[in-house]
């Protein structure tokens, strides 16, 4: 339905009026609809810019966005986590252990070192938090920093954890101000394992402080103008990295978890709100969104500006090339058809781009009467040595096998050798006569059946002069042997493989081989011989082609090629093909040295007519 919907649509409308348009009677009509054109163009490219480049650009944005705000998001859980395994780790290690829960004085002196060591390195190489605070139910505590000791005891108060300190489950303090500043405090239980003890409570409280400022400023950097990262939890805001506006709080207060955008009288923002690991905790990055489409209203402005300039610029030069050019061609004009009565030649324009088109009249009303003589004498030579040219090959052919009489004595020698049992020569004298009788008789259009069965007689006579010597492989499409193709065709092709690819060794193996492949007969003769060396391929390849060229630009000389020798080699072949068959014959010679030589033949079908074909010639 769709594929003639679209064929009527072509045929009906689109071609007739697309032969209307560029139907030009007028210069000055062509130019205006140049202009038209022109109009057209730039309105659809302002059309494309307003509505599909700009809504693209606006779409990358709003996902560039988002993605900035997955990726900060992940930046601030892995700070979170990093950290938090470091704590772990460093909890749980022998040292750590020893020194906040062994009895014994000097295992504590002596594991303290240690620990020292260990945190130093984790103060180094880690990254997102403040300080690393332990307490264990020994009254011994540790810190990296010693700074945030008070911090940690006020929010171990606030907690509720409870007079022993015991708990299961790690949780995050509320935001608690200390020296001006906001800090959020993880805790995390931690049980003892020391001298392969293992308590039932944890008799220790590791806790990881968390600065709120320095928590953002590990994140990505903000990369859009007045852009702003708040934390929140519930409808409270427990941190952003710039002071906000009444408006922009009320705006996030009231926001819902699926809106993407708070409006405020100032400007339209974009928001992403995800949600962190921190419990109740919520990421929310805001961005104006002018910040995100920064240079797109320029951008704007300057297309239709050259738009414009454009529009004026191709008008002015429209109008200019309009009253030149039809004056010069006026004057052209008048001047041909003097030169077209009188032979007076066009004289050259005063403007540069017609000169050439002046010259190219002259030369070309001179060629014309040239050609016109020529092709009166020469139109009935090509016909006559072209069809002298078949003859001539074909005669050449036949010439060089023996002639009549020798046939009939091929059959006396044969019908002996069968009378006194000689079968050897009962066959090689058949395949001899098969062959003399075929290259007599044959007209010069066969079947491929006959030419197979040609073929066939001369692989007889091989056999019998060289028993075993060769094994021949036929791979015959059944559709192919109706086929039309010349006579004494095949055999000079397997003759060439015999003499030169076999030569010096003691088998060989020949693969015939028909097929029809996009309305084209196919005839492949490959061997496993010497193959031919790359130099020697390349200037046989270079004669095939290059002398039927020549052949076809020399036809005029037909009466000199009659006295000249013909070849029955590739080139000639190659060179029948294509005066019998025409252009979409071809004759194709691949071979590598040490391992093959194919030669294929290609013949196309509609250049033979049913009639020319006639019937098999040995069913005859």
């Amino acid at each position: 339905m769709i594929k003639t919907f679209i064929k009527n649509f072509t045929e009906k409308l689109l071609r007739p009026f697309a032969k209307r348009l560029f139907r030009i009677k007028s210069l000055q009509n062509g130019l205006m609809l140049s202009m038209g054109i022109l109009l057209v163009t730039l309105a659809a490219v302002f059309g494309y810019f307003f509505f599909g480049i700009l809504p693209q650009t606006q779409r990358q944005a709003e996902s560039s966005f988002s993605q900035y705000a997955i990726v900060s998001t992940q930046q601030v859980e892995n700070l979170l986590n990093s950290s938090q395994e470091a704590a772990q780790n460093a909890a749980y290690s022998n040292v750590t252990q020893k020194y906040l829960l062994s009895d014994i004085p000097g295992v504590v002196i002596e594991s303290k070192a240690a620990v020292l060591d260990m945190f130093s390195y984790i103060s180094v190489y880690g990254s997102g938090f403040q300080d690393i605070v332990f307490f264990s139910d020994r009254n011994r505590k540790f810190s990296i920093t010693n700074q945030y000791t008070d911090l940690v005891e006020e929010a171990i108060n606030l907690s509720g954890i409870g007079s022993d300190h015991h708990f299961q489950k790690a949780f995050y303090s509320s935001v608690m101000y200390y020296k001006e500043e906001k800090y959020l405090i993880y805790f995390f239980p931690v049980y003892g394992i020391i001298d392969g003890y293992r308590y039932d409570y944890n008799p220790i409280i590791g806790a990881v402080i968390y600065n709120m400022e320095d928590l953002l400023d590990e994140m990505i950097g903000l990369q859009y103008q007045n852009s702003a990262a708040v934390f929140m939890s519930d409808d409270s805001i427990l941190y952003s990295s710039r002071t906000l506006t009444q408006q922009e709080i009320i705006s996030l207060r009231e926001m819902q978890n699926e809106d993407h955008e708070i409006i405020t009288d100032d400007c339209r923002y974009l928001v992403e709100n995800i949600q962190l690991s921190v419990p109740d905790w919520r990421l929310i990055l805001i961005a104006p969104e002018k910040s995100l489409f920064t240079g797109i209203p320029e951008a704007r402005y300057l297309l239709v500006w050259l738009m414009v300039g454009a529009m004026a610029l191709a008008g002015l030069v429209i109008v200019g090339i309009l009253w030149s050019v039809r004056r010069s061609i006026m004057r052209m004009t008048a001047e041909i058809r003097l030169a077209g009565r009188d032979g007076i030649k066009v004289s050259t324009p005063q403007i540069a781009e017609l000169s050439p088109v002046s010259d190219a009249l002259n030369l070309t009303m001179e060629d014309l009467r040239q050609a016109t003589e020529r092709e009166q004498q020469y139109a009935h030579a090509e016909y006559e040595a072209r069809l002298s040219q078949i003859k001539t090959e074909m005669l050449a052919y036949r010439s060089q096998i023996n002639p009549h009489f020798l046939f009939n004595t091929l059959e006396t020698v044969r019908s002996l050798a069968h009378r006194y049992g000689a079968q050897p020569v009962e066959q090689l004298v058949g395949g001899m006569s098969q062959m003399f009788r075929y290259s007599l008789y044959a007209p010069m259009i066969v079947q491929l059946e006959d030419e197979l069965g040609h073929l066939g007689a001369y692989f007889s006579v091989m056999d019998a002069r060289f028993p075993n010597r060769f094994k021949i492989l036929e791979d015959i499409d059944p559709e192919t042997l109706g086929w039309p193709i010349l006579s004494m065709l095949l055999q000079p092709l397997a003759e060439n493989a015999i003499r030169h690819a076999f030569n010096g060794r003691r088998s060989g193996i020949m693969l015939i081989q028909t097929f029809i492949r996009e309305k084209k007969l196919h005839v492949r003769i490959a061997d496993n011989g010497v193959g031919i060396q790359q130099p020697v391929l390349e200037k046989l390849l270079y004669k095939i082609y290059h002398e039927h060229m020549e052949t076809e630009k020399a036809m005029d000389s037909s009466l000199k090629s009659q006295q000249t020798k013909i070849s029955i080699g590739l080139p000639n072949i190659y060179h029948r093909l294509r005066l019998t068959f025409g252009q979409g014959a071809d004759l194709q010679l691949r071979s590598r040295e040490g391992y093959y030589t194919v030669v294929e033949l290609v013949i196309p079908q509609e250049h033979i007519s049913m009639d020319d074909r006639g019937t098999s010639f040995f069913s005859q």
